[in-house]
């Protein structure tokens, strides 16, 4: 899942209105052939894009409902940030809950020693995420956080750059979002969970055997496991998939998923610089990928000056492996290249903290739903981090998804026609993101990014679209979808 929201979301917008009106294979085709024609400019092995589909799971009619099994109305496979903010929801709509996940039961002391500690990376909740925290109740329980209200973009080879600001009628730039560490909003939503009585976790959990099955004859979904060395067997009306890129969920639905591999990693760590973030989210466009720098919330500790900042710099793999291996051996060298790479745009890096790094990657789930399972979040899509969409795509899948619950209600609870509608309502819009995001890297981040004309379309749009305020706002607003 990544977690950063930057700039260049804009120009997936822009990408996104292009796109748009074409069927989805064709965008699939366009990125791919961009792809080819990038790798045979710079010579290099060639990316492709992989239908991947798992061995499935066998889904199959399940016995007769004993009475040691337990009834649900949603099972949840899947306790991240997405798999408990929908629990949450539909537990305060009345609904009795499962959720099953393979880690260990949040410690209270555990969760509190993550927060003394500075996170690497950030999650960028943009308004409509925070709009959905908040009518939970988790975002009262978010202990620290840093607003941005203003959005910088940059190419380093290209004249003029582009400054977002959602001003209002006095000219004060309003908030944008907040970045938040994963740690802290762990927290808030185990605190939120905690007040929800209709909800039952199941942590430590490991699915047996072919893991779920569906009951042809109710139309209800069993999903049998392990918790602490007793089988347990629960059953419900509908199963979430919440758990991620290599979802077992996805696997028990037989649904592949078109995968793409940038070959690239990205660094992450939090630093400490001369200049403050000023509550600005920065982003500039390298030959080599994207450098985000974005605002943090400070410890209790700290100065208060407002400079540590979360950073993601996506690299070619061995480029990144090689700044990792120099980190090593000399701390300095990365923080002197992070300067550098950034222009100097926040002076230089004083302090390096919590550094990390993961492979990127793009993926889509060939379909969403199937029967009474349903995928959201990271199980159903995952995008490049330049524009740190994947949290708030995730958020927006549940967003969609209780619409509809709420829609449908009246009707019956948890209607068939839900899971068509809701991937109706997701689906595209996530695979336009994912493609235009995709564009953007390589339009950038290729052996095209030195193509003279390309380079001059590129200035040439920055410099256009910030003579634009309306269109300014209009992209601020696609951003909170």
């Amino acid at each position: 899942m990544q977690t950063v929201c930057t700039p260049s979301l804009v120009f997936g917008v822009f990408f996104k209105i292009f796109l748009q009106n074409l069927p989805i294979s064709a965008t699939m085709q366009l990125v791919a052939m961009l792809i080819d024609h990038c790798q045979i400019i710079m010579k290099i092995k060639p990316i492709s894009m992989t239908d991947s589909m798992h061995t499935k799971p066998n889904i199959a009619k399940a016995a007769t409902l004993q009475a040691s099994e337990q009834l649900y109305d949603v099972i949840i496979i899947g306790a991240g940030v997405v798999g408990m903010v929908a629990a949450i929801a539909l537990v305060q709509r009345g609904y009795q809950v499962l959720l099953l996940d393979n880690k260990p039961l949040p410690d209270e002391a555990a969760l509190q020693q993550r927060l003394r500690v500075r996170d690497a990376r950030v999650y960028a909740m943009n308004r409509a995420s925070i709009a959905l925290l908040k009518t939970l109740g988790a975002w009262q329980f978010i202990k620290r956080k840093a607003d941005f209200d203003k959005m910088q973009v940059w190419g380093r080879d290209d004249f003029g750059e582009l400054i977002f600001c959602d001003d209002d009628k006095q000219g004060r730039c309003q908030p944008l979002g907040s970045m938040v560490e994963p740690s802290v909003l762990d927290e808030a939503l185990w605190q939120c969970a905690k007040l929800a009585d209709r909800l039952d976790l199941a942590f430590a959990a490991t699915l047996l055997g072919d893991g779920m099955a569906i009951d042809e004859r109710s139309d209800r979904v069993i999903v049998r496991y392990q918790q602490h060395g007793t089988h347990k067997v629960a059953q419900a009306k509908l199963l979430l998939g919440a758990d991620g890129r290599h979802s077992l969920v996805r696997q028990a639905m037989a649904v592949g998923a078109a995968t793409l591999d940038y070959h690239q990693k990205a660094i992450c760590c939090a630093i400490y610089t001369d200049k403050p973030h000023d509550n600005t989210a920065r982003q500039v466009m390298l030959p080599t990928g994207t450098l985000a720098m974005l605002p943090m919330a400070h410890l209790p500790t700290d100065d208060k000056t407002n400079r540590w900042h979360s950073v993601v710099w996506s690299l070619p793999t061995a480029l990144a492996d090689t700044y990792l291996a120099e980190y090593q051996r000399d701390e300095s060298l990365l923080k002197n290249r992070l300067a550098l790479a950034s222009g100097y745009e926040l002076g230089m890096v004083a302090k390096l903290e919590s550094l990390a790094s993961f492979p990127l990657s793009a993926q889509a789930a060939k379909r969403y739903y199937k029967g009474r399972l349903a995928l959201l979040g990271d199980a159903a899509h995952g995008v490049h981090p330049l524009a740190g969409q994947g949290l708030n795509l995730g958020l927006s899948d549940v967003a969609q998804f209780l619409t509809l619950v709420d829609k449908y209600h009246h009707k019956s609870p948890l209607h068939p026609q839900l899971l068509h509608d809701y991937q109706r309502a997701t689906k595209s819009h996530n695979e336009l993101m994912m493609h235009s995001f995709s564009l953007i890297h390589f339009a950038y981040a290729s052996g095209l990014a030195d193509v003279a004309m390309l380079r001059y379309l590129r200035s040439e749009c920055s410099h256009q679209i910030a003579k634009m305020p309306f269109v300014i706002r209009q992209f601020i607003k696609r951003a909170n979808r």
